[in-house]
C-alpha cells in the first residue's frame, strides 16, 4: 500500500480525462442507482464510461479534483455548482437517453423521487467520487473529500451528496464515511426493498484565520 504522503491532490487537466472515466468506472460497478441507468452484463462498462465521460464536458459546467500516485490518477472526484447540478441541455439529454436506452424510464422515475428532495437552495453537489480498487481504504478518498470540504468552506458552499444505504445492515455503505466528514442524512428515499438513496448535506465551516480574527477583535 503506498504512503498517504505521496497521493498529489490537484485539480483534473485534459490530458486526465480518459484515465478519470476508467478508476470512477471501476469504482462504481455493481453501484445499484447506476445500474438503473447501465443495466448489468454486456455492454455495461461502455455505457458507464460514456455516462462519467459526460461529467467532463463543458456543457456539464463541472469541476473536477485527481489524486495522482506516481504519475498516475488514482482517485477522482467531480462537483458541480447548483443550478448547473440539475440542468441538461437538449443534446446531453439526447445522448443521455442512448446510453440508458429502454431503461430511461426506470431512470426517470428514479431522478424523479430524488429531485422532490434535491435542495433548493445555493449548494455545490458531488455526484461522484472514486478511487481505484487497489487504492482503495489507504485514505485517498478521504483526502479527497476533505478537498471538497475545503473548497466548500472556502466559498461558503453547502455541500450535497447522494448515496446508497442498503437494507440489508451487513451490505457496506459510506454513509458513516460521510458522517465523519461532517455531512448528515437529510433524506432517505426509498427505490427497491433492498435500498434507500440517502441525500446527505455539510453546512460551511468559517474559515480558521476569520475565526480566529473574530476572536481576537
Amino acid at each position: 500500500m503506498p504512503a498517504l504522503s505521496d497521493v498529489v491532490i490537484r485539480d483534473l487537466r485534459p490530458d486526465d480525462h480518459a484515465a478519470a472515466v476508467d478508476v470512477l468506472v471501476d469504482s462504481f460497478q455493481g453501484f445499484p442507482a447506476l445500474e438503473v441507468l447501465v443495466g448489468r452484463g454486456d455492454g455495461a462498462r461502455g455505457r458507464l464510461a460514456r455516462l462519467f465521460a459526460m461529467e467532463f464536458e463543458p456543457e456539464a459546467e463541472s469541476s473536477a479534483v485527481v489524486a495522482e500516485l506516481d504519475g498516475r490518477v488514482v482517485g477522482v472526484l467531480t462537483y458541480t455548482d447548483s443550478p448547473a447540478c440539475s440542468a441538461l441541455s437538449a443534446g446531453r439529454m439526447v445522448r443521455f437517453v442512448r446510453i440508458a436506452g429502454t431503461r430511461i424510464f426506470g431512470a426517470m422515475r428514479m431522478f424523479g423521487r430524488i429531485e422532490k428532495v434535491h435542495p433548493k437552495t445555493a449548494h455545490r453537489h458531488l455526484p461522484s467520487v472514486g478511487v481505484q480498487p487497489n487504492m482503495q481504504a489507504a485514505g485517498i478518498g478521504r483526502r479527497l473529500m476533505e478537498e471538497f470540504d475545503r473548497r466548500c468552506d472556502e466559498a461558503g458552499q453547502v455541500g450535497y451528496l447522494e448515496t446508497i444505504r442498503w437494507d440489508d445492515p451487513s451490505k457496506p455503505s459510506l454513509e458513516r464515511f460521510y458522517t465523519g466528514l461532517g455531512f448528515e442524512v437529510t433524506d432517505a428515499v426509498p427505490m427497491t426493498d433492498a435500498w434507500h438513496v440517502l441525500t446527505m448535506t455539510r453546512q460551511p465551516q468559517a474559515n480558521r484565520s476569520d475565526t480566529d480574527r473574530a476572536i481576537h477583535e
